[in-house]
């Protein structure tokens, strides 16, 4: 048993209500069971009880043993002088206040149904990565979908926290924050870090003053990220197999001088366990050419009114053509293509314009922009990863994105945390599928 599941069992009255007495026999009715408070003192403010024919206004306590009264010390504590009715699952220990006055206790064991404890007990235990998942199809589909809308928008609220957050860094700059977001989730978490740093070391304005050179936007990002060491002639390791790279050099070898420029170490960058296509040359230069073909990412990509547009500077990236025959620099390969795919675009509306969209939309008080971000959602396909198909085995929805974020939400704070007790779905399952009431003490 788990103080949080008394807790939202109180909240919303989940246990027989008829013929409910204190330890010491008095007849209790809940007029109201208050408001949940979540900072230091009781569980519930304000609450409304008559026992017998007295009605009694003020704090209720909620414990799973009568005697953690004591062991959380509240006999000591001034907040705790205003309970008027300690609610405990297990009442192995009458409360007396400092003056003698006995508090009253209902104990909630035998109101609560038996059958809906033991499916609890189900979940908590269960070893499935998503313990409810046999229950999921018995739930109504305008419940279900209304859960998930809401993890989708719990989703975005906390990418917006953040956003908001790396916003800080970026003196407020929107420009600079669209810059670096998309930078990061070029990376397709593997490389995120990497990518993340790179764009920490070269300013967005540095590479807008030179987007109209293909070149140098190219030396800019390939220079910053550690790729064009090879190609110090001063260290002697200039290959003069590698003609395109060893221009990037020289232009970068400029620029860095201009903007007294420090490049990130080359190790940082992961090769293990990825796919030619996912190699982080083939990113960096999918990244250089979104940069050089979008002049402003901001404008273009978070305030544009057309998503399809958005789609299609994604879809129109075709990096140099040197990528076309390389998937490292200075190793030759049959030609391959090196344009971003659609399941790439999918997650970059996901993971970076979505949350931008939102997050500015909060930013600048524009409502439809939330609106705009759920839309992006809505009409973007699933995620498919070791996550979302372990939702899917159940026949959990996944008609869009919103399903899938929803499902990754879920999987993060309730499922792999085994908090069922706390998540909405568990509480349908626990509460409505199997919460048939108990019948009252004798």
């Amino acid at each position: 048993m788990k103080e949080e599941l008394l807790q939202y069992l109180w909240q919303h009255k989940i246990f027989m209500q008829n013929e409910l007495i204190t330890t010491d026999g008095r007849d209790i009715h809940i007029i109201s069971p208050g408001m949940m408070h979540h900072d230091a003192g009781p569980d519930f403010k304000q609450a409304v009880i008559r026992i017998n024919d007295i009605i009694w206004a003020g704090d209720v306590e909620i414990h799973v043993n009568g005697s953690d009264w004591y062991r959380h010390h509240h006999q000591n504590d001034e907040k705790y002088k205003s309970v008027i009715l300690h609610v405990v699952y297990n009442a192995d220990m009458e409360i007396v206040r400092q003056d003698k006055e006995y508090i009253p206790t209902l104990e909630l064991k035998n109101y609560i149904s038996e059958e809906m404890l033991e499916e609890y007990k189900k979940l908590t235990l269960s070893t499935n990565n998503v313990p409810c998942g046999n229950s999921i199809a018995s739930i109504p589909s305008l419940t279900l979908t209304s859960i998930i809308s809401a993890f989708a928008v719990d989703r975005l609220l906390r990418r917006q926290e953040q956003l908001f957050r790396l916003l800080k860094k970026c003196a407020d700059d929107w420009s600079e924050l669209t810059y670096r977001a998309l930078a990061i989730n070029f990376g397709f978490k593997i490389n995120s870090t990497a990518f993340e740093l790179l764009a920490q070391s070269l300013p967005y304005k540095i590479l807008q003053r030179h987007g109209d050179s293909r070149l140098q936007t190219y030396a800019l990002i390939f220079g910053q990220a550690g790729f064009l060491q090879a190609y110090n002639p001063e260290a002697g390791t200039q290959t003069s197999k590698d003609e395109y790279f060893a221009q990037l050099y020289d232009e970068y070898e400029y620029l860095r001088y201009k903007y007294k420029l420090t490049a990130i170490p080359a190790g940082l960058w992961n090769l293990l366990r990825l796919r030619p296509i996912n190699f982080p040359g083939i990113r960096l230069a999918q990244f250089s050419e979104l940069l050089f073909t979008c002049a402003d990412l901001f404008n273009e990509l978070v305030l544009s009114e057309n998503i399809s547009n958005v789609y299609n500077i994604f879809n129109s990236i075709r990096p140099h053509k040197y990528w076309q025959t390389h998937f490292q620099p200075g190793k030759v390969t049959r030609k391959h293509p090196a344009h971003l795919g659609k399941d790439s675009i999918n997650l970059l509306f996901i993971n970076s314009i979505a949350p931008l969209t939102f997050a500015f939309g909060s930013f600048s008080g524009r409502d439809q922009m939330k609106s705009k971000a759920l839309e992006i959602l809505e009409n973007t396909p699933a995620e498919s990863n070791h996550i979302t198909r372990q939702f899917c085995a159940y026949s959990f929805p996944h008609d869009s994105a919103i399903c899938s974020q929803a499902m990754l939400e879920l999987y993060s704070n309730f499922c792999k945390k085994r908090k069922c007790y706390s998540c909405p779905i568990g509480q349908y399952v626990v509460t409505n599928l199997y919460g048939s009431r108990a019948s009252p003490p004798a």
